[in-house]
């Protein structure tokens, strides 16, 4: 339902994959020294070959478990723990139809969240600055950080069976909200805060790395935006009363982690090269000599 949103905006990522490794193998790539200059520095690994077959598993299985998968019909979690049901009370619209309202907003700003990162950062601004290889590497993880987010939220819809907020409401009275008889135990976590915030964290990462909107309080202000469209996203489940708190904050903690750590992690992070550069001196005084090591370690 409103989860096939999400995966909507991820499979056409991967279609968007694919124009984008066709373009990439029209052009190379050459350095610059220029701060606003679009390119992928040399001393960044580019996709792996691991990480095609690690992202490719982890984006079939997510599918699959979402397909063919069914969640419980009988919770093995209910209600709040924490500040969930003091949220709920300050936080849940009452009346049914601003919920449904505010649901129906949030599909908008999670598929939102995913087509600017995917489709603009990632694919439409590079490909019109002409840096191929920026986009194609750009997809490529994004594809990476998404497949792994999502699977750890499909799991844990089936895993965890949490029933949603108005479960027990719902018992009392099936015609209290027009989802009673929907997705009664996919609460924890939320499928749409996780990717807003997968999607937030991509671009934060991204924007902190390379120049795409040119550098400066513009690449700043992506990453501020799109925190701010990811935090509207979970706050909408939640007046929806499709989430308890705790739900979008952990989809937050899950789809930031991956969406920021992926590509920071594996390809913008220095593991794995020598990035050290060092000279050794002689150094001497009164009563001692010796060598004096300097650079960058």
């Amino acid at each position: 339902m409103m989860r096939r949103d999400v995966w909507w905006a991820w499979l056409l990522g991967l279609v968007c994959l694919l124009l984008a490794t066709n373009a990439a193998a029209d052009e190379a790539q050459t350095p610059t020294q220029d701060p606003s200059s679009l390119t992928w520095d040399p001393s960044w690994p580019t996709f792996r070959p691991a990480e095609y077959v690690l992202t490719g598993v982890a984006g079939a299985a997510a599918l699959g478990t979402f397909l063919f998968v069914k969640p419980p019909t009988v919770p093995h979690w209910t209600g709040g723990i924490l500040f969930d049901d003091a949220g709920r009370d300050a936080f849940r619209l009452r009346s049914p139809s601003a919920r449904d309202f505010s649901r129906h907003l949030s599909d908008y700003t999670a598929a939102g969240a995913v087509v600017l990162t995917i489709g603009v950062d990632s694919i439409l601004i590079p490909l019109l600055r002409k840096s191929d290889r920026v986009a194609l590497q750009l997809v490529l993880m994004d594809l990476e950080a998404f497949a792994y987010s999502t699977l750890t939220t499909t799991v844990l819809f089936t895993g965890a069976a949490r029933a949603r907020p108005s479960y027990a409401d719902c018992q009392r009275d099936p015609s209290f909200d027009p989802l009673c008889d929907s997705g009664a135990t996919s609460s924890f976590p939320s499928g749409h805060a996780n990717a807003a915030f997968t999607a937030a964290g991509l671009t934060c990462a991204n924007h902190a790395r390379l120049p795409i909107y040119g550098g400066g309080a513009a690449d700043t202000f992506a990453c501020i935006g799109s925190l701010t469209l990811a935090t509207t996203t979970a706050s909408l489940r939640v007046l929806g009363d499709r989430h308890y708190v705790t739900d979008v904050l952990t989809s937050a903690g899950i789809g930031f982690g991956f969406g920021y750590g992926v590509p920071t992690l594996l390809h913008y992070a220095s593991w794995g090269r020598d990035t050290s550069k060092v000279s050794l001196l002689p150094m001497g005084g009164n009563s001692s000599y010796g060598l004096m090591a300097i650079g960058n370690f």
